[in-house]
């Protein structure tokens, strides 16, 4: 059974592993931030101020999220479990 100790040990790493993740780089959250703002029907001007703010187009951003979904998912399942375990409140 693993302890306390073993458990935040392991939290830490999947922490560390979110924040490298490419789904949470700046540039990436940046993008999602411009897509929400102008909603997805205005592909256009979201296109255009992704260019101009030199951020991943909308097909870099769909590549992406269709490579590495799964794992960021796992990441935050995983956390979830974790904080659980350790009887924290689930963020």
């Amino acid at each position: 059974m693993a302890t306390n100790g073993d458990v935040q040990k392991r939290l830490a790493e999947v922490d560390r592993s979110i924040a490298v993740h490419p789904l949470a780089s700046t540039p990436v959250r940046e993008a999602f931030a411009v897509v929400e703002k102008h909603g997805k029907e205005q592909k256009d001007a979201i296109s255009r101020e992704l260019h101009e703010r030199n951020l991943p187009s909308l097909d870099e951003l769909g590549r992406l999220q269709l490579r590495t979904s799964f794992r960021w998912w796992r990441l935050h399942r995983s956390r979830r479990s974790l904080l659980k375990k350790l009887g924290r409140e689930v963020e």
